[in-house]
């Protein structure tokens, strides 16, 4: 089989596994194996549009993508084989594009994206406060019970007035555990490729789907981490008052809001075990799909 067959056929498999790990019961019970099911299959996804635009390029040299590159920019200078035609180049041509289109989107939101938490910072650093009730985190005096992460190199953790009336200090140690899950495992950078992804598609529903997935369960993957070093009860019990007292996260940050519902029937349930094995097929699934459109970047089809 050809290149171009090999990186179409895998391009339609990565299309049509979106679907399915969607639906996927088993993320919920191991959000980090799914997170990195995702980005697997949204790197494969890309470099599959990239190869799939190069092979039918530079198809003439019958050599894998990179070496095939090679000599096409060596024959520039010299003249370029008569295989090379207009649809030919024109296909080249959307290749480079492509390939540099994806991380000037990724620059672009992550640019837009510091901006606003600089921003943050600033009005912490005027309005914000330290409470011994919250050790390690920036209080604001604010009645509406808000808990959120600033992300950054030095990241800031943000709680309300209103959360710590709200909360005991059980209940309050469990949510701080969970901002610092995220900010610890650098959860913003996981969410910066799917986020870049809702820009280029911006009236994609699989894209939106996509990202608000991978969001739910980044949050999912911090209350597992608060839940390891605090009673599950207590971050049961934070989580409902949260859910009654309803609050939005700021833009730019990571706050414990998401899809509270869902997450809270999670933590109350214990782990269906018959669900894991699922984890390792989709993860064996996307890197085989991943090895593919690597391979014929450097090896032959």
């Amino acid at each position: 089989m050809s290149a171009v067959a090999h990186l179409a056929v895998t391009l339609v498999l990565c299309l049509l596994a979106v679907p399915p790990l969607l639906g996927a019961r088993w993320s919920s019970q191991s959000p980090g194996a799914a997170v990195v099911a995702w980005q697997l299959l949204l790197a494969t996804g890309v470099l599959c549009v990239v190869g799939l635009f190069g092979a039918l390029g530079l198809a003439p040299y019958d050599r894998p993508m990179l070496p095939a590159l090679g000599e096409f920019t060596e024959d520039l200078s010299t003249g370029l084989p008569p295989e090379m035609t207009l649809a030919r180049l024109c296909w080249l041509i959307a290749a480079v594009v492509t390939a540099v289109l994806v991380p000037v989107t990724v620059v672009a939101s992550t640019v837009g994206v510091l901006r606003i938490r600089r921003r943050q910072r600033d009005l912490l650093a005027l309005l914000g406060r330290t409470d011994p009730a919250a050790p390690g985190a920036v209080v604001v005096d604010h009645p509406a019970p808000m808990a959120y992460c600033v992300p950054g190199l030095r990241p800031r953790i943000v709680v309300s007035s209103g959360t710590l009336e709200m909360l005991d200090r059980g209940q309050l140690a469990a949510v701080l555990g969970h901002e610092r899950a995220h900010a610890r495992e650098r959860h913003d950078l996981v969410l910066v490729p799917f986020t870049a992804l809702r820009r280029v598609l911006p009236n994609s529903r699989y894209a939106k789907e996509i990202s608000a997935t991978v969001a739910l369960l980044l949050e999912m993957r911090a209350d597992d981490r608060a839940c390891r070093a605090h009673p599950r009860g207590c971050l049961l019990a934070a989580l409902r008052r949260f859910r009654d007292g309803g609050f939005t996260t700021p833009a730019g940050t990571l706050g414990i809001e998401g899809d509270i519902t869902a997450r809270l029937d999670r933590i109350a349930e214990p782990r269906r075990r018959q669900l894991l094995p699922a984890r390792w097929i989709a993860l064996a699934a996307t890197t085989a799909l991943a090895s593919t459109p690597v391979s014929l970047f450097l090896w032959p089809g």
